[in-house]
């Protein structure tokens, strides 16, 4: 690889991670979101209702997730209920 295919495969990467991060920071309440190492961009709801939804490139995938939001809404509870930290066990005492 010469240097100037190494700066274009380098630029390409750091495109594709801010794509990635701009698409989490807007629909990962909703959407588990990635990108494999082949290039392919998924995402699956939050909810497991549907299928896998998968694209070619980022605009692509942000229409798809567009799409199946506006048909059937994920209710945006279940990423709070993932992150939330568990209540504490009242028969365990209090440990503070």
């Amino acid at each position: 690889m010469d240097d100037a295919a190494g700066r274009t495969a380098a630029s390409t990467g750091t495109a594709d991670r801010e794509a990635l991060d701009a698409l989490i920071f807007d629909w990962g309440e909703a959407y588990i979101i990635g990108r494999d190492d082949k290039g392919c961009w998924w995402a699956a709801r939050r909810d497991c209702i549907g299928y896998l939804l998968t694209a070619r490139d980022p605009v692509e995938l942000r229409a798809a997730i567009r799409a199946d939001y506006e048909l059937k809404p994920v209710p945006r509870e279940l990423a709070e209920a993932e992150t939330a930290p568990a209540p504490a066990d009242p028969a365990a005492g209090d440990a503070a």
